[in-house]
């Protein structure tokens, strides 16, 4: 036998109608590539920012909550009265205040931005521990111009990171001047998660 193949014969015609299939292929392929994706988001609709939906902001006022910071010094204002037996190195807590003040004004300001600023660090904590609630006693003491000059707590709450948050804060509060001095004000706050 000679070598000859067992395929057809190839004519002259054969390859031009495969060669006009495959690119009538590619032209629809590529109208389908750049004008079919009408589906497809164009660049200008995936720059428009999405429809606003309500945020929490909208509903309640965020409320500045100032960073950790140094103290630094105390204010040269009035000095506290101390009692006889202290040492000069005791703090805020061991000092006497004998002064009172007005209770209606310290509700003002204690129902007014500091309960909101109370609950915005307890919101804060909420998001470390969704199931956090208990109860947390403020010891305010505050100074003869009104100031919170040293602030410490008591409760079931028992988070670390909303204590020093309420610290931070309490210590911005701004309380009429009592009378007769420095003033210790227990301020209790009850929180909860709401459903």
């Amino acid at each position: 036998m000679t070598g000859a193949s067992s395929l057809p014969p190839l004519k002259k015609n054969d390859g031009k109608y495969g060669l006009i299939a495959l690119l009538l292929l590619l032209a629809a392929g590529g109208l389908w590539f750049f004008l079919g994706s009408d589906d497809a988001e164009t660049p200008a609709e995936a720059e428009t920012p999405p429809a606003e939906t309500p945020a929490r902001e909208q509903f309640v006022p965020e409320i500045e909550i100032p960073e950790d910071e140094d103290a630094g010094a105390a204010e040269p204002a009035q000095s506290p009265q101390r009692t006889s037996d202290a040492p000069a190195t005791s703090g805020p807590e061991d000092w006497e205040c004998n002064g009172t003040i007005d209770t209606a004004q310290a509700r003002r300001v204690i129902k007014g931005p500091a309960s909101k600023q109370v609950q915005t660090c307890y919101e804060r904590g909420l998001k470390g521990n969704n199931l956090l609630q208990g109860s947390m006693e403020v010891e305010l003491t505050i100074g003869a111009s009104g100031a919170v000059r040293a602030v410490s707590m008591n409760g079931t709450l028992n988070d670390r990171q909303v204590h020093s948050c309420v610290k931070r804060v309490a210590k911005t509060w701004k309380f009429p001047p009592p009378t007769g001095g420095c003033v210790r004000i227990n301020v209790p706050f009850q929180m909860m998660p709401k459903l």
